[in-house]
């Protein structure tokens, strides 16, 4: 026959229904099932569609369903079609079940049709069976009721002593908890009502705090942390209510806490409630900035050296290019007496070789002070004989025609301060002073003192320095942009820095472009 059409809404009644609902054809042909049917009898559907009815029953009516359909059509005498009777199906395991059917006839498209409707009634029969050994039980008890009234006694002396052990148990185990809460290390365990406001708290961790216990219950949660972190921690907490914990962090009184936030369930099964438990995590954070600053460090580290390495390579290389070059010259012109030509070949070697000895002077100091192994030792010079000094040993790195000045206020030129640190500031500046300035120049050291301060400046009329340079004077090997060939680490500057830190004074500068600069330094309250 045609596929049998059903509407959209029979349809969904029939796939839906509880029972099992089966449409078969006069020759006891299954056409349709419902899906209840598939769970009942452990088929699928495409394993029934097409086949004999009698594949879901078990014998006798296995064999003879045929002929009760045939019957039917016949003589018109239902025992089953138009009554319903309480049947056994044969499940696809082999398994058998009870089960009440009620068949009705219908006419579709000039056929006849049966439509089959079956309710499991297993748990029916087992409900019937636990009800029969319930009234078998109920008479045995009733026979017995004087004797299970004393059992009955007994048995409530009995809860009621263990009830008694269990409340016991309840409080040690309360103050078990209790105590363990006292005692939560570096933090506190707590909890929140709907509201947030303190149902419990305890925790070493309240005197960090600056609470105690019976100051906080009642207390909201949110009153006693931070204003500009309440929000957050308000949206925190309320998602926790929808069963999702939360996590977040919270400083107070320079500590920091990790703050673990839970659903606590009532007997109802709703989250009313939150367990807090938050953990002084200080230590922790301030260990992870001392990696970060190690890291840091390290990384700095490995710039200077990489930037020490370009350097140097550039740096010590036209020296020793130079030397190399004016000793084999030198070699040249002895054979030919060339006196004059030997004699500034030779400055030239000795020049350069001060410019390399100042090179590693400087790397030797920066080293010295990064690894904090230099100490300022006080002790009383005469300070315009130390300038005095480091002037006449610039005088073989100046150019030619330029002029050094030494001037100064002072009537009495003994000061208390470290004449090694002093000197190295003063040879950084005035090295300065003649690398960047032209020939025919003046340079000039001007020391002033006022009361106990001490001024010591250099003044020079050479390159200069431009604004956008003056940001980062001080740094490690930084050189200005119009230094151009003029030999240099990039440590004068930032060395003179670390010196003036070490004396406790304070550093200042003058510059222009083109027109020349002024940098030195003031020492306050030196002792008399």
């Amino acid at each position: 026959m045609n596929k049998i059409e059903l509407s959209l809404k029979f349809k969904s009644v029939f796939e839906t229904a509880i029972d099992g609902i089966i449409l078969i054809s006069s020759r006891g042909v299954i056409e349709e099932i419902n899906a209840a049917v598939t769970k009942l009898f452990g088929y699928t559907k495409e394993d029934l569609l097409g086949k004999n009815i009698n594949v879901l029953m078990p014998e006798p009516h296995h064999s003879g369903h045929d002929g009760y359909i045939q019957n039917y059509l016949k003589t018109r005498k239902a025992n089953i079609i138009g009554i319903g009777r309480e049947v056994e199906g044969l499940r696809k395991d082999g398994s058998v079940f009870p089960f009440r059917l009620a068949v009705s006839e219908i006419k579709l498209e000039n056929e006849t049709m049966f439509t089959g409707f079956i309710h499991d009634l297993t748990e029916e029969r087992k409900a019937q069976a636990n009800l029969k050994e319930y009234v078998d039980n109920l008479e045995l008890i009733v026979q017995d009721r004087t004797n299970l009234l004393e059992d009955s006694n007994k048995k409530l002396a009995l809860e009621i002593e263990e009830k008694n052990k269990t409340e016991d148990a309840l409080i040690e185990s309360q103050k078990l908890y209790e105590t363990i809460a006292q005692n939560f290390p570096n933090g506190t365990i707590s909890v929140l009502d709907r509201d947030l406001n303190f149902l419990f708290i305890e925790g070493q961790g309240l005197r960090d705090f600056g609470f105690g216990t019976k100051e906080l219950i009642g207390k909201n949660y949110l009153d006693v942390i931070q204003v500009k972190l309440r929000d957050l921690v308000n949206q925190k907490l309320q998602v926790v209510f929808d069963d999702i914990p939360s996590t977040f962090e919270l400083e107070h009184n320079k500590n920091t806490f990790r703050v673990r936030a839970v659903p606590l369930v009532n007997n109802a099964h709703m989250e009313d409630r939150i367990l807090l438990v938050e953990s002084n995590i200080t230590q922790q954070k301030n260990a992870e900035k001392e990696i970060y600053n190690s890291l840091q460090k390290e990384k700095e580290l490995n710039e200077m050296k990489s930037k020490f390495v370009s350097m140097a390579s550039h740096e010590f290389r036209t020296p020793l290019s130079t030397i190399l070059s004016s000793a084999g010259l030198i070699n040249k012109y002895i054979d030919v007496n060339q006196t004059a030509k030997i004699t500034r070949h030779t400055e030239r070697i000795q020049n350069n070789v001060r410019n390399l000895t100042m090179i590693l002077n400087d790397f030797l100091s920066l080293e010295k002070l990064e690894n904090n192994n230099l100490t300022s030792v006080v002790k009383a010079f005469d300070i315009i004989e130390c300038a005095s000094e480091v002037k006449e040993d610039m005088q073989m790195l100046k150019k030619s025609g330029q002029n050094i000045t030494l001037q100064h206020n002072l009537k009495d030129t003994d000061i208390h301060t470290d004449r090694f640190v002093i000197q190295n500031i003063l040879t950084n500046l005035l090295s300065n002073a003649i690398k960047y300035s032209k020939e025919d120049s003046d340079i000039c050291i001007d020391i002033e003192k006022e009361a106990n301060d001490l001024s010591i400046k250099v003044t020079d009329n050479g390159i200069g320095i431009s604004q956008e340079d003056q940001k980062q004077l001080f740094q490690r090997f930084f050189r200005a942009s119009n230094s151009g060939n003029v030999q240099g680490t990039g440590l004068g500057l930032h060395i003179i820095k670390r010196y003036v830190d070490l004396l406790g004074g304070e550093i200042f500068f003058e510059s222009e472009l083109d027109k020349g600069s002024t940098f030195g330094f003031v020492l306050r309250n030196l002792p008399g």
